[in-house]
């Protein structure tokens, strides 16, 4: 097969939606949503409203969020998804 050939099928492919993408959220059907971060209890700015908020279109979780935990015993994090 030509690398013209494989182009436009790469192409058709990414229109098409048939990467596995939500086309309305965009996020891969395998991995984690957008992740974020906060510690000691205080969100970050950027920290969603609705941190367990689901993709109306797949019902994929939006988001990720990992809480950073510091303690007398080390240094650690927990991912709330």
């Amino acid at each position: 097969m030509n690398l013209h050939r494989r182009l436009e099928r790469l192409e058709a492919s990414a229109r098409s939606g048939s990467s596995g993408r939500c086309q309305e959220c965009r996020l891969p059907p395998d991995g984690p949503g957008r992740i974020v971060v906060y510690e000691d209890g205080t969100p970050v700015e950027g920290f969603p409203d609705g941190p367990g908020e689901r993709c109306s279109r797949c019902g994929r979780p939006l988001w990720c969020v990992v809480n950073i935990i510091y303690g007398d015993e080390g240094e650690g994090a927990r991912a709330d998804a």
